[in-house]
């Protein structure tokens, strides 16, 4: 088995942690997960699996947590990474294009610097302003894993979360293999490699229901694993908005799941996710002290064109949100239809 590390010195704060929230979907995750225990320096690891080109790869992260007398020295922290990976006669040409992705991937494209340089930051309410200077390092990574998360989104199409991540843990359990073991005291447990599409384009239906999917979200799913690599191959040189126009020529792909995956494959600094059951919500609380419809809300992020999802980062970092009121949306089981 291979095994490579890398750092990667911060080119301004980055908050390693702000960074791989939205890999984790949901705290059981075989896919990203944060590190059992921390490491010498105390800081938490964070530990992910990945493919590039035709090879499984584990990742781990940790960024120093060090004696830092500021945030913004904190956060200009190196970021260590070490990899694992088999050994096969493709392998050191995919470890290679994985370490050229790995800057992208912690964030260091998402420079802010124009954003707060322009009236736009100006015009944000001050409760975003204190959020970034508490949070000073918070970036929006890009990991170019189109395949991965588009699966992972369509899954959480018009469903809880729960059920959502209970479908896909149900998917990956018959159609994933396992993460090596490193014998690092803090990787965490069953952690797992995703699929391939040629895997997911050959389950039969049944299989996608008793996970519990309904048809409409299997089918979108098969749709686009038979069109995965054609799309990906677009993605090595095509724009967001080409890739966008591509995986909407897909029935069942919408914006709120192209601006999902934009979020996480490119850290679009605009992508938002309308139609999102609490996001709007929030941001009306932020704006305006109360609930907002998904038309207010971008009618309330539109002075911020170009920047929306920088924004709702800003809004989640501060773990600002809407009061709840009302009981919690139940979970639909689809397998007895």
């Amino acid at each position: 088995m291979y095994s490579v590390s890398v750092s990667i010195t911060p080119p301004f704060p980055i908050s390693l942690a702000s960074v791989v929230a939205p890999w984790r979907r949901g705290i059981s995750d075989p896919l990203a997960q944060a590190g059992t225990r921390p490491d010498r320096t105390g800081a938490t690891t964070y530990w992910a699996t990945t493919r590039s080109g035709q090879t499984d790869i584990l990742l781990r992260f940790h960024q120093e947590k060090g004696t830092a007398r500021s945030l913004r020295e904190k956060y200009l922290a190196p970021i260590h990474i070490r990899l694992w990976a088999p050994r096969t006669p493709q392998s050191p040409e995919d470890i290679e294009n994985l370490l050229a992705q790995l800057p992208r991937w912690v964030g260091t494209e998402d420079n802010w610097r124009e954003f707060q340089k322009s009236p736009q930051w100006n015009a944000l309410p001050e409760t975003l302003i204190r959020a970034h200077q508490e949070h000073p390092g918070v970036r929006l990574g890009a990991t170019g894993e189109i395949f991965k998360n588009t699966v992972a989104s369509i899954t959480e199409q018009r469903v809880t979360g729960i059920e959502a991540m209970g479908g896909l843990r149900a998917i990956l359990r018959q159609t994933a293999s396992a993460a090596p073991q490193t014998g690092l005291p803090d990787q965490p447990r069953g952690m797992l490699f995703f699929p391939s599409p040629q895997t997911l384009a050959s389950l039969p239906s049944w299989i996608w229901h008793r996970a519990g999917y309904d048809r409409a979200r299997a089918d979108t799913i098969v749709s686009f694993a038979q069109r995965a690599e054609s799309i990906e191959r677009l993605a090595q040189k095509a724009t967001a908005d080409q890739l966008s126009v591509a995986l909407s020529s897909i029935r069942g792909i919408g914006p709120w799941t192209i601006a999902e995956v934009l979020q996480r494959t490119h850290g679009h600094p605009d992508a938002i996710s309308v139609g999102d059951f609490h996001l709007a919500h929030h941001v009306g609380w932020v704006f305006e002290g109360q609930r907002a419809t998904d038309e207010q809300m971008v009618r309330l992020l539109a002075p911020f064109s170009g920047n929306r999802n920088r924004v709702v980062a800003l809004i989640k970092v501060a773990g600002i949100q809407e009061p709840r009121r009302a009981p919690r949306y139940s979970p639909q089981d689809h397998r007895s239809h």
